[in-house]
């Protein structure tokens, strides 16, 4: 028999007494801990008892409280819901006596002067509605007759306080303060009579301009004060209209493009009378008599409102001052891809025409030929037409790119379109790849305009033979790959300066024009010349090489069949620049310069001044229909 098994009973049966050993000893540690940390959690739970029991004494409060205020609430509530249907019905059997009575004509103080009396003092608005176009049209003779036509008025401006405004009704303190409101608003008018007929005799349009605008803007304010108004607007803020509406859903142009000037059309983005429209008719400055001084308000004649009257435009103008950051230009016709090409296009037709005779004289100099043709001065005009078909589809194609672009660029996502100081950088690339693009209709008829200028070609006809039929097809394609490359050489100061030289000057120079009294009318074509004669300077050395290149025959040892490649055209533009400098320096490259710059005068002169003239005429004739 075996006696292995006894000591495995020896183990089971020790094992309770070591398990339950532990368990004492484990009971005996947490007797301990809970005997050290039982009365630290009891004092936190009645810490919390009692910020509970405060928590719910306070929102019970609370509720007392807002029960008592929604009581309240009601009360206010059905109050103000009585008194309103007290008024109405008071108003409804008002409307029924006045029905009744059969009451018309003036109310308040108009119906205590002469109808007549009234009525003229409200002509006045169409009088100046009237000056306002003379003054646009610069209308010197119709100018002189309106001051003393104005001055007319004033007797009758001077008698309306004392009859509208008597002590007899009402009370006698507020129409004593009236009737001084309407005196010195009257005053103020004679003042801004006088002013206007001394800037119409000079024949200062600035002047004229300013004091018209303070003759409008307290001729409003007598209305206003004197409760002229035939009608009341009952809208006294429109900003409730746009609550949900940003500013970038309005049409206006952005302040990186252009900002208001005098004559602008302008859209209120800010303040109580955001959205509506209207024309600026002068502009206050920090320092009124210096005319780059900062602007700080703007003199406002607002869109027709036939609710506060009627008149011959249509309806009331008001006219009023608003800080100017608070005004934009609006997005008018003027802003058409379609339209700029158009406009330049027939713009650049009249300067090429204008100005051909110089761009053959230039063209002779390049190719060192005397500057008249041996058959006349009359032979200067010889291809004409070419140079028309070159210039003015590329000028159109400029203008309206240069437009189209920038204005494309303003309205990225992360450009900030009312920040002024993008203007300019935003239009020089966008002046660039506006000319490339025209580069395309030019180069076709560069060649052929060449050869004409330098007496190569007898007339276009020839020209046309020369460039295109006479040469093998693979010597064309590298020709007019090469003149397209040079254009695009070319085409790209060209691009950058000329448009953005001008909009410089057309922003930075009106100021010190109008201080040397030059018209208003004539300043485009001032800064179209300045514009031109830079540009035509500074791209003359792109300009020598590609006369050059055209007047080079293709070389004899040249496989004809070779294809054209861009690489080999931009060695020969390369050799071309190289053998100019080898042979006659850096002053081979300003040859031709000064009739180049003298040149693009008169024509960019022409085409500028053309073009904004065009351009008048077309917005107001769209605001017209």
């Amino acid at each position: 028999m075996s006696v292995a098994p006894q000591p495995e009973a020896a183990v089971v049966e020790q094992m309770p007494e070591a398990t339950v050993s532990k368990v004492v000893n484990q009971l005996e540690k947490l007797e301990n801990v809970a005997e050290k940390k039982i009365p630290n959690v009891v004092k936190q739970a009645q810490t919390v008892a009692a910020k509970v029991k405060t928590s719910v004494a306070i929102i019970n409060e609370a509720e007392s409280k807002q029960d008592q205020q929604m009581r309240y609430d009601d009360k206010l509530a059905q109050m103000y819901t009585g008194l309103m249907d007290s008024a109405r019905a008071a108003g409804a059997k008002l409307q029924d006596v006045v029905q009744k009575v059969g009451a018309t004509g003036e109310t308040g103080a108009p119906s205590r002067v002469s109808p007549s009396v009234v009525k003229k003092i409200r002509d006045i608005g169409d009088i100046l509605d009237e000056a306002q176009a003379d003054v646009y049209k610069e209308e010197w003779l119709s100018l002189k007759v309106t001051p003393p036509l104005l001055r007319a008025y004033l007797p009758l401006m001077k008698s309306y306080p004392e009859e509208a405004f008597n002590d007899n009704v009402g009370d006698r303190y507020v129409n004593a303060a009236t009737r001084e409101s309407l005196y010195f608003y009257q005053m103020q008018f004679s003042v801004a009579i006088d002013r206007l007929e001394k800037a119409v005799a000079n024949h200062k349009v600035r002047e004229v301009e300013e004091a018209f605008a303070k003759t409008s803007l307290s001729y409003d304010r007598y209305l206003k004060a004197g409760d002229l108004y035939t009608g009341y607007d009952p809208v006294t803020s429109t900003t409730v209209f746009f609550q949900n509406v940003s500013d970038s859903q309005l049409q206006y142009t952005p302040l990186a493009l252009q900002q208001p000037q005098i004559r602008d059309e302008v859209l209120v983005l800010q303040g109580p009378d955001k959205g509506k429209v209207g024309r600026i008719i002068w502009l206050g400055r920090e320092n009124g008599e210096d005319l780059d001084s900062k602007v700080l308000t703007a003199v406002v004649k607002l869109e027709p409102n036939p609710v506060l009257g009627q008149s011959k435009s249509g309806g009331v103008r008001e006219v009023k001052a608003y800080p100017y950051s608070w005004l934009v230009m609006t997005r008018g016709s003027d802003e058409s891809y379609i339209q700029d090409l158009v406009l330049a296009t027939a713009a650049a037709v009249v300067s090429c025409a204008v100005t051909y005779p110089l761009e053959s004289i230039k063209a002779r100099a390049q190719s060192n030929l005397p500057p008249f043709p041996p058959e006349g001065p009359q032979a200067l005009f010889q291809g004409i037409e070419l140079n028309v078909l070159r210039e003015a589809p590329n000028a159109g194609f400029l203008m309206a790119g240069f437009n189209y672009f920038t204005r494309w660029a303003v309205g990225l996502p992360f450009v900030n379109g009312n920040d002024p100081n993008l203007k300019f950088m935003l239009m020089i690339p966008s002046g660039v790849v506006a000319m490339c693009t025209g580069a395309f209709a030019k180069t076709p008829v560069i060649d052929i305009s060449k050869q004409v200028q330098a007496g190569l070609a007898k007339d276009a006809g020839e020209a046309v033979q020369n460039v295109f039929f006479k040469p093998t097809p693979v010597q064309v394609t590298k020709k007019l790959g090469r003149t397209f490359m040079l254009t695009v050489i070319r085409g790209v100061p060209f691009g950058a300066f000329q448009c953005f030289i001008y909009e410089l000057l057309k922003d930075q120079t009106p100021a010190l024009l109008e201080n040397l009294g030059v018209p208003i009318w004539s300043e485009p074509f001032i800064w179209g010349g300045v514009a031109g004669f830079c540009t035509g300077y500074l791209t003359n050395p792109p300009d020598v090489v590609m006369q050059r290149l055209a007047l080079e025959s293709s070389s004899e040892s040249e496989d004809p069949d070779k294809p054209f490649s861009v690489v080999e055209t931009w060695e020969e533009i390369v050799q071309a620049t190289r053998k100019i400098l080898e042979e006659e320096g850096p002053a081979g490259f300003a040859k031709g310069g000064l009739e180049n710059a003298l040149y693009f005068l008169p024509e960019a002169m022409v085409w500028f001044g053309v073009y904004e003239g065009l351009k008048g005429v077309a917005n107001s004739v769209s605001q017209a229909f």
